[in-house]
Formats: structure tokens, C-alpha cells, sequence
């Protein structure tokens, strides 16, 4: 059996334990909606990640085709200006 399994199992001994204890187990709920809750801002923070790095990827982009003479970038000045304003 692996240790995922036993860890499982042992869990799920300790739930049933608690079966009558109406307060540990508004605990235990407790506790696992604090756990989903940090589980979801994590997964948040990972796509956020993504479309950072998306972000990176298409300014890059705009770099090399700008290298490449394919598009005209705006000068520095004017766009610390824009978003100045």
C-alpha cells in the first residue's frame, strides 16, 4: 500500500472518528474551506503567472519585429507621457 493510500486511510479513521462531535466537525469543515480557499488563490496567482509571462512574450515580440523593421515602436518619451496623462 503507498503512503498516499495510508495517509488517505488514516484521514478518512480520523473523519469517522469525529462523526459525533457536532463541534470538531464544524472545525474540521472550517479548516477545509480555509484549505480550498488558499488552494484557489494559488491556482489564481499560477495564472497570473501565465498571462505575465504572455505579456513579456508578446512585448518581445514587438521588440524583434521592431528590430526587424516590421513596426514602429513609440519613443519612450511619449510613452511615459501617455500613460502619464
Amino acid at each position: 500500500m503507498g503512503k498516499t493510500m495510508q495517509l488517505e486511510q488514516s484521514v478518512l479513521q480520523d473523519v469517522v472518528s469525529l462523526l459525533d462531535n457536532k463541534s470538531a466537525l464544524q472545525k474540521l469543515q472550517s479548516y477545509l474551506q480555509v484549505l480550498k480557499k488558499e488552494e484557489s488563490e494559488e491556482e489564481m496567482t499560477a495564472r497570473e503567472k501565465e498571462e505575465i509571462l504572455n505579456d513579456i512574450r508578446e512585448g518581445l515580440r514587438e521588440v524583434k519585429a521592431a528590430r526587424e523593421g516590421k513596426i514602429k515602436l513609440q519613443p519612450a518619451r511619449d510613452f511615459l507621457h501617455e500613460i502619464r496623462s
